[in-house]
């Protein structure tokens, strides 16, 4: 089974309330610490950015959050709907790349991170959300989306994309 890892909407535009900054603080490290196991692994990282945030591309509310690790070998998608899946090539990308499974993450979880994990199922995919590896608009949301979700563990992931 081939697998990938979404990081969706993490971006300096989003970070703009001090809950999500904090939300996506947490989050990142996490991102971080899995897109590494992923890439060490050989297994494609997905990085998606809204068009619609900050002044859309090319300006600094658009851009990556400075914390989150991206490599060049990361493919990018931009988006304009909440869904990560409409409109874009996202899911063509991951049928030329044979991906049966996607582990969702980045930011917001009430919003694009749920609309992009239905988007998957709706689609055929497997899909989980990563554990501690959504931001939120609130914490609540955060926690509730990680409750009516399957979530999937760093620690499990490490085991199963491990050489």
């Amino acid at each position: 089974m081939n697998i990938a890892m979404l990081i969706i909407d993490m971006q300096k535009g989003c970070s703009v309330t001090e809950e999500n900054k904090e939300t996506m603080g947490a989050a990142v490290e996490y991102i971080n610490e899995v897109s590494g196991y992923f890439r060490k692994a050989g297994k494609p990282v997905v990085v998606v950015q809204d068009r619609e945030v900050g002044e859309g591309p090319g300006s600094k509310g658009y851009e990556l959050i400075d914390e989150l690790v991206v490599a060049d070998t990361d493919i990018l998608v931009s988006k304009v709907h909440a869904n990560s899946f409409y409109e874009t090539q996202l899911e063509s990308i991951l049928h030329d790349l044979d991906v049966e499974f996607v582990v969702v993450s980045g930011f917001a979880a009430e919003y694009c991170v749920l609309f992009t994990y239905n988007g998957a199922r709706e689609r055929g995919f497997g899909v989980s959300i990563l554990q501690h590896g959504i931001g939120g608009m609130t914490k609540q949301g955060v926690r509730d989306a990680e409750n009516l979700r399957p979530v999937i563990s760093y620690e499990a992931l490490k085991f199963f994309l491990k050489d």
